[in-house]
């Protein structure tokens, strides 16, 4: 959508709050790595590497509810895994090969000239192209299910339009209107559950933390929010120049 910065990523990750982590830093491999660590089972929700990959899974839940198996590999750490390819179809040559069981996850890579979806069904994996534009994605249970949430988020990203694109003299305004619509806490109807807003807040779980990474086509620029956007700010970026 802006020829200067073929990816924007604005997301929220939403967790128990009592499952450790590390906020996102560079990691020493190669390619060099900013992701963040789920300090449980080793793996990242999150990350871009030095070729200008990106790669992040969301997990999949029946009302709110995680569909798990104790029997399978961490979701986390086949995000990790795409994090160590160089360019979006390399990713998708190797997911369609890839044979280990998970629980139900969504997985989105990109780079500059393409990006992915997958989504799992058992031990089959599937993935789909996806067009430029803007793409919304959730944590339901169904990889094609529409919801008021998704609906509501893609509404509000579309309305901000230009002032999505980063100045060079006031990239700080562009994170504040990707921030308030991570931050929206507004709810559809007659929606009670307080995971149906944007910026959840449950006793046990809830979004703890947010990141808005910009791609250009020399640079990457990610930056973190620690606990809900709506409590808290954006830190400075963590960035390196492309290869």
């Amino acid at each position: 959508m802006f020829e200067d910065y073929p990816l924007i990523v604005a997301a929220n990750r939403d967790e128990h709050y009592d499952r450790p982590s590390a906020a996102p830093c560079l990691l020493a491999s190669t390619p060099k790595i900013i992701a963040g660590r789920d300090l449980r089972a080793g793996g990242t929700w999150l990350g871009v590497n030095e070729r200008g990959l990106m790669a992040g899974i969301l997990n999949r839940r029946l009302d709110g509810q995680p569909l798990t198996s104790t029997d399978v590999r961490s979701r986390g750490l086949l995000c990790m895994d795409v994090l160590n390819f160089e360019s979006g179809r390399g990713s998708n040559a190797f997911i369609h090969d890839h044979r280990f069981r998970y629980n139900p996850f969504t997985l989105l890579f990109a780079d500059k000239q393409e990006a992915y979806v997958s989504y799992n069904d058992d031990r089959n994996i599937i993935t789909h192209g996806l067009e430029p534009g803007l793409h919304v994605f959730s944590s339901a249970a169904d990889f094609d299910l529409r919801s008021a949430k998704a609906d509501r988020a893609y509404s509000l990203f579309a309305g901000i339009g230009p002032s999505v694109k980063p100045a060079d003299t006031n990239a700080r305004a562009s994170i504040e209107a990707l921030q308030a619509v991570l931050a929206d806490h507004s709810l559809s109807g007659s929606a009670a559950d307080a995971g149906d807003a944007i910026c959840v807040h449950r006793d046990a779980s809830g979004t703890v933390s947010s990141t808005i990474i910009y791609l250009s086509d020399s640079r990457s620029e990610m930056f973190f929010c620690p606990g809900p956007p709506c409590r808290n700010s954006f830190g400075d970026a963590l960035a390196f120049d492309l290869r």
